[in-house]
């Protein structure tokens, strides 16, 4: 049994995959998370955490107000919580070659490269840190950031804006779909999704429409959008599961 634990700027979730099947443990506010407090018995953990990585190591938490406490005894994999997105929108699509965005609090990017999770240095997917334009003061310390004009932190009452439809006349929405564009040229992946609480509930004609209009159509990848709240979390406990169980 593998416990995934998606955890973000505001909420962290918890799932237990148990004979290749997944239960949802529930959901929790991050700043009151404690893994040794999860009541679960489990074999391995995989985390997937909002927080940039350089070398295998956490050097930077841009919405997080403090780290939770992970630590544990058991076999444990942690890793960026887009890229376990990006994971596991390759597992269940069949894709090999995978963007992925996540939008809540603030906009993670995950990529995977033949079927495995392309790191770079270790900083590889920071989408919502490139730069946009303007001075507005991101909470990675920097300026003009796409977080700083879309995402949960930047554009108030994102959810009720989705839901009637506003959302996609906003500025906001304009530069992530330059942003994600810039990327599909870059990296021509078969297929880009979408997903967190707020990028999981965006209209998938709408992003496939607008993006389409900044790219060639020989670059035109599939979109679709993820709509599962706990994918991240899936993600993190399939990737612990192959990590430590399965690749020999």
């Amino acid at each position: 049994m593998i416990l995934g634990i998606d955890i973000g700027g505001t909420n962290t979730d918890v799932v237990l995959l148990k004979n290749g099947n997944f239960e949802v443990f529930g959901s929790f506010k991050t700043k009151d998370f404690d893994l040794n407090k999860i009541d679960l018995e489990y074999d391995a953990v995989g985390i997937g955490i909002a927080t940039w990585f350089k070398k295998g190591k956490i050097v930077k938490a841009p919405n997080l107000d403090r780290i939770p406490n992970i630590e544990t005894k058991k076999p444990k994999v942690v890793d960026n919580d887009a890229n376990c997105f990006a994971y596991y929108s390759a597992k269940v699509t069949g894709k090999k070659n995978v963007l992925s965005l996540t939008v809540g609090t603030g906009i993670g990017t995950g990529i995977v490269v033949d079927g495995k999770i392309y790191h770079g240095d270790g900083l590889a997917g920071e989408l919502g840190h490139s730069y946009v334009g303007g001075r507005r003061k991101c909470k990675c310390g920097g300026y003009g950031h796409l977080e700083c004009y879309f995402g949960g932190w930047a554009i108030k009452n994102i959810k009720e804006k989705i839901k009637n439809s506003s959302i996609y006349e906003t500025r906001g929405f304009r530069l992530f779909c330059i942003a994600v564009s810039n990327a599909i040229m870059l990296l021509n992946p078969e297929i880009v999704t979408f997903g967190g609480r707020i990028g999981g509930r965006l209209k998938e004609d709408v992003i496939s429409e607008e993006i389409s209009k900044l790219i060639p159509d020989l670059f035109k990848p599939e979109f679709k959008v993820i709509k599962d709240d706990y994918a991240v979390a899936k993600g993190s406990a399939m990737l612990a599961k192959d990590l430590i169980f399965d690749i020999r």
